[in-house]
């Protein structure tokens, strides 16, 4: 670990009430934006988007309101966003929402003047998180990110996960040149976020902390990073479904996320992430943070074989009374504790007991090799994904 590489350019604005400065920020890096917001008209979230229009219009910012964004953002949903602000020649990004929110908004950024988009180009070429790549276009927009939950990380780093719905595909594309410019983070945003999407949310920000801990590229910087995040979000997790608008753990998740998406954006994920991609591609509807949910068991009982001293570190978090046990015999705890985690929030499943065919199954294990082989052979993730389907195939 004496060589590694750091790198988290996004400023962050973190604390209650700070979402009052975002018309004072995306002024500072133009006069006008396109506000990246999620489609659905009855969204608990209206009176959030409300309240940023008429933050962005104290502040003089002419913008356009894009609520088109779906959960896994479609390429058609990039497309009609980058039209629009090529009409109306905007000049900022402001994405307020989720991850899908704030993926759409980075991919509007960055492809904006690329002219004609060929995605499987895009698939291939933007696939790693440490390359240094040049522009598509001649430039990219700013983007200003205000995450309305605690577990993307989206709004502190260089991936957007973009689907081809038409093709079942389900792809993450990195960017070094789309980190938000700004992060507001302000826990009081995620208060009316309901138990199971909080859990689901929550759960990504533990896999993004525990992905890169384990990770060869980890560094000092992600592992202490990561740590701190996995330990809040043992304690506080499980107490927020429970009692959802307690702003104290609201705070402390939110500031755990937002130390997770930094691990992640410079250790980058393991098997979960792109398998999931690839169970996202498939069967849009089954939430990120939910797939992964339905791996992690198979997946810790693999990885403490691979990594146990990293393992055993997160199996003390748990129980602070395996310090006095060996490396082996703490990791060889994780994987009940992994189980017991996800029963307390709620998500312990299944993907065939959440409606996933066979046929959908064997659709996903055809289309999973190039993405995930780099990780483990073949044969073991077949058996990850045949243990988290949940039938003996």
């Amino acid at each position: 670990m004496a060589d590694f590489m750091f790198y988290q350019p996004t400023r962050i604005d973190f604390g209650a009430g700070k979402l009052e400065k975002a018309g004072e920020i995306v002024a500072s890096y133009g006069d006008s934006c396109l506000l990246v917001t999620t489609t659905n008209k009855e969204d608990v979230l209206r009176p959030l988007y409300d309240r940023v229009k008429k933050i962005l219009e104290k502040a003089g910012i002419r913008y356009v309101h894009f609520d088109e964004v779906v959960p896994n953002p479609d390429i058609r949903g990039i497309a009609k966003a980058i039209e629009i602000v090529n009409k109306e020649k905007l000049q900022v990004i402001l994405a307020v929402g989720g991850g899908s929110s704030m993926d759409t908004a980075k991919s509007v950024a960055l492809f904006h003047d690329a002219g004609e988009i060929h995605w499987k180009e895009v698939f291939s070429k933007y696939s790693s998180p440490s390359a240094v790549y040049e522009l598509p276009g001649k430039s990219v927009l700013p983007v200003i990110a205000v995450p309305t939950t605690a577990g993307t990380g989206s709004e502190l780093t260089q991936a957007m996960i973009i689907s081809d719905q038409e093709n079942n595909d389900k792809e993450c594309v990195y960017h070094q040149a789309v980190f938000p410019r700004v992060a507001i983070i302000d826990p009081e945003l995620c208060r009316t976020l309901p138990s199971y999407p909080t859990a689901i949310t929550g759960f990504d920000a533990f896999t993004h902390s525990f992905e890169s801990y384990v990770r060869e590229l980890a560094s000092p910087y992600t592992m202490l990073l990561g740590k701190e995040a996995m330990r809040t979000i043992i304690q506080v997790l499980p107490k927020l479904v429970k009692d959802t608008s307690n702003m104290e753990y609201r705070e402390s998740m939110s500031r755990a996320a937002a130390f997770s998406g930094i691990s992640l954006s410079n250790a980058s994920a393991t098997i979960p992430h792109p398998l999931s991609e690839v169970i996202g591609g498939v069967t849009p509807r089954i939430a990120h943070g939910q797939c992964l949910a339905c791996l992690y068991p198979a997946f810790i009982r693999f990885q403490i074989t691979k990594t146990p001293e990293k393992c055993a570190d997160v199996a003390r978090l748990f129980d602070p009374a395996l310090a006095q046990v060996s490396d082996e015999e703490a990791a060889s705890h994780l994987p009940a504790q992994i189980e017991g985690f996800l029963k307390e929030i709620g998500l312990y499943n299944t993907l065939s007991n959440l409606g996933v065919t066979k046929e959908q199954f064997e659709e996903m294990k055809g289309n999973f090799v190039f993405n995930v082989l780099p990780f483990a052979p073949k044969e073991t993730l077949l058996q990850i994904m045949n243990e988290s389907y949940g039938e003996k195939l």
